[in-house]
């Protein structure tokens, strides 16, 4: 093998760069191309016979696993101080570079590498091949069905158009992690769903000014209850003597605008899995519930649990009227709230 590095780069690789299109790579396409053998073959990997005297240089190569992908680097450009390789340097450029994936110390594909962005080098002049610059990776979710030591191998082609094309093959070696072959987790070790139990609801009219709670086993208003009103001086907070947490429902989160439930719109034959909610939001407190316009807030006693006590301390209301237009010089004002809830 014969690589001299006695000259500079006739081309910078900035030309190079400039010159290219992005296109397609390896795969199927471009019909002028092969297919890659990285694809489906069931067989080993047929190898390209290396040149005897090439003047291709593989430098840097390696390979970053992370958690779902192996990223490789390093960098393949050809030595144009080698006139035995290199008659015409103006001319000179990769033809092919391509990719195989296989299990460590035999050519039995498994995944597939590729570019980020497919290049086809049988149509535009490429000198230097930076593979980290291009994304060059594998996905380590598909396409394997083995872990441990596996190996990229490189196969390049540099061609000039006068001397032979040189041909060089070089192996970057990585391990895809054990946890891709671990055996999934009994479904018996999962949460149950959880059931939807019937909810009722009603209405009740407050004034701010007295009995600023609601107590929800009598329906009405009342000096201290679960759902509690605190006034200030602009605004109406949340909170509850009798143990309640309060969070704004989640609805609104899930992608489903169908359960995007408001003043206007409510779920028929209502259930607790109506009123979603993200059990670390809630709080005791909520510092300005009139803030929120036309959503639903969820109120969980601390003896509700879906599993095990599912029919007590659930609660879903929103405000079907604030009183904004009737409230006095201390922002007390009267509401109307509908409340859905289960049987206590």
């Amino acid at each position: 093998m014969s690589s001299k590095f006695t000259a500079p780069l006739i081309f910078s690789s900035a030309l190079a760069l400039g010159a290219m299109g992005f296109v397609a790579c390896g795969e199927d396409s471009n019909p002028t191309l092969p297919p890659s053998p990285t694809s489906s073959s069931s067989g080993p990997i047929s190898m390209a016979t290396p040149s005897v005297e090439t003047a291709i240089v593989f430098t840097g190569l390696g390979a970053t696993v992370g958690n779902t992908s192996v990223k490789f680097s390093g960098t393949i450009s050809i030595d144009f101080g080698d006139s035995n390789t290199v008659a015409d340097v103006s001319a000179a450029r990769f033809t092919s570079v391509t990719f195989n994936v296989v299990k460590a110390g035999t050519l039995n594909p498994q995944g597939t590498a590729a570019f980020a962005t497919p290049i086809d080098f049988a149509n535009t002049f490429i000198q230097t091949v930076p593979l980290q610059e291009w994304g060059l990776m594998s996905n380590l979710e598909t396409g394997y069905t083995e872990c441990g030591s596996f190996e990229l191998i490189v196969t390049a082609v540099v061609e000039d158009g006068v001397t032979e094309p040189s041909v060089s093959i070089e192996k970057i070696p990585f391990e895809r992690p054990s946890k891709w072959c671990l055996a999934p987790e009994s479904s018996s070790s999962e949460a149950p769903e959880v059931t939807g139990v019937p909810l009722d609801s009603f209405t009740v009219e407050i004034n701010t000014k007295i009995n600023k709670c609601i107590d929800i086993a009598t329906r009405s208003p009342a000096d201290a209850g679960d759902i509690c009103f605190n006034v200030g001086a602009s605004t109406i907070g949340l909170s509850s003597t009798t143990g309640v947490k309060f969070a704004l429902y989640a609805n609104k989160q899930d992608n489903d605008i169908l359960n995007d439930y408001n003043k206007k719109y409510q779920p028929t034959n209502a259930t607790t899995t109506d009123f979603l909610y993200n059990k670390n939001s809630l709080q005791e407190t909520y510092p300005d519930f009139t803030s929120i316009n036309d959503q639903f807030f969820v109120g969980i006693k601390d003896t509700y649990d879906p599993y095990t006590n599912p029919n007590s301390g659930f609660y879903a209301f929103i405000a079907m009227d604030k009183g904004e237009d009737k409230k006095d010089a201390n922002n007390n004002r009267p509401m109307k709230i509908l409340i859905y809830t289960t049987a206590q």
